[in-house]
C-alpha cells in the first residue's frame, strides 16, 4: 500500500469487485401523490454495483465492522472502448491514458456507501483514500482495506 498505511497497524484486506463500477449521483426529490417526498437515485446502476460490492466485502470480511480508523487503496477498472482501437488492434494515437467519466469521487461516495456497515460503522471512519482509475483487461474494482 502507499503512505497511508503509515499510521495502520495491521495486515491489508483485499478483494475484487466484478464489473464496472456505478458512480453515485445525486438523489432526486420526488413528490408522490400522498404528499409524501421519496428521494430516488440519479442512476439505476448503482444500487446493484453497491449490493455486489457489499456481498464481495462480506466474503472478505471475517470480523464485525471495525470502529477504528480505515484507510483505503481503491483501484477502478474500466474495459477500453473499442473507438480508441485501431483496426488491428492498436491503439489510436489520441486515445487518453486513462477514462474520464465517471467522476472518481461520485465512484467513491459509492463505493464508501456500500462499505459502510460491513467494513466499517460509517464511512466518516475512512482517514485516508489511496484511489486511482485506469484501463484494464475487463471492469473490476480492487480495494485493500487497513485497519
Amino acid at each position: 500500500m502507499n503512505s497511508c498505511s503509515s499510521t495502520t497497524n495491521s495486515a491489508p484486506i483485499e478483494f475484487t469487485i466484478p464489473g464496472a463500477a456505478a458512480p453515485q449521483g445525486s438523489k432526486r426529490a420526488i413528490r408522490l401523490r400522498t404528499g409524501r417526498t421519496v428521494l430516488v437515485e440519479s442512476s439505476a446502476k448503482v444500487k446493484p454495483f453497491r449490493a455486489v460490492a457489499a456481498l464481495c466485502a462480506t466474503e472478505a470480511w471475517h470480523q464485525p465492522p471495525t470502529a477504528g480508523t480505515v484507510a483505503l487503496e481503491v483501484a477502478f477498472r474500466f474495459v477500453r472502448p473499442k473507438s480508441h482501437h485501431k483496426a488491428n488492434g492498436d491503439l489510436r494515437a489520441g486515445a487518453p491514458l486513462t477514462p474520464g467519466k465517471p467522476d472518481i469521487d461520485k465512484l467513491l461516495r459509492a463505493l464508501l456507501d456500500a462499505l459502510t456497515g460491513v467494513v466499517y460503522v460509517d464511512d466518516s471512519q475512512v482517514a485516508c483514500i489511496w484511489a486511482t482509475k485506469e484501463y484494464g483487461p475487463r471492469s473490476e474494482t480492487t480495494v485493500s482495506v487497513v485497519t
